[in-house]
């Protein structure tokens, strides 16, 4: 009886282990590279997972949560110019909301330009808030964040 009920047990945790793993629809990778001596450019690159969508930067009342791009905790640094997609988001009518959204559903870059403030180390720091469906599950708005040294010039 104990060995049937110790075996059940692993057998319990082994498949609350399994479900309970995280699904990570969009993984994101970001970079820096200084173009000059006083400017650069961040650029985030969201990896979609296939059959998955990230939903665009604007989004209107009543859909879901917008991708967006949080550069406000930056040290040294100013923003020149908005966060740049790659490539244009596809406009799909979204039947988990009932409207015509738009989103990304391969992977796509986003630039965002900047200048150096003053003569010190300067620091990106971003979180990005996004989210992102399926045709079966729509995940949760979820925040990444990143904090990475703005390099020194390399002509």
């Amino acid at each position: 009886m104990k060995k049937i009920l110790t075996l059940l047990i692993i057998i319990t945790m082994a498949a609350t282990a399994a479900m309970a793993q995280t699904v990570q629809p969009v993984k994101w990778r970001i970079s820096v590279k200084m173009t000059s001596k006083t400017e650069g450019v961040v650029t985030i690159r969201a990896i979609v997972g296939q059959g998955w969508h990230l939903y665009g930067l604007d989004i209107p009342k009543g859909g879901p949560k917008p991708t967006s791009f949080n550069f406000s905790k930056s040290e040294g640094i100013e923003l020149a110019g908005g966060i740049a997609p790659s490539v244009k988001p596809e406009a799909r009518q979204d039947a988990a909301f009932g409207m015509e959204l738009s989103q990304w559903s391969s992977n796509v870059n986003f630039t965002q330009h900047f200048r150096l403030k003053g003569n010190g180390q300067a620091k990106i720091d971003l979180a990005i808030v996004y989210m992102a469906c399926n045709d079966e599950n729509c995940m949760p708005p979820k925040t990444e964040t990143f904090s990475v040294k703005v390099p020194a010039y390399k002509p």
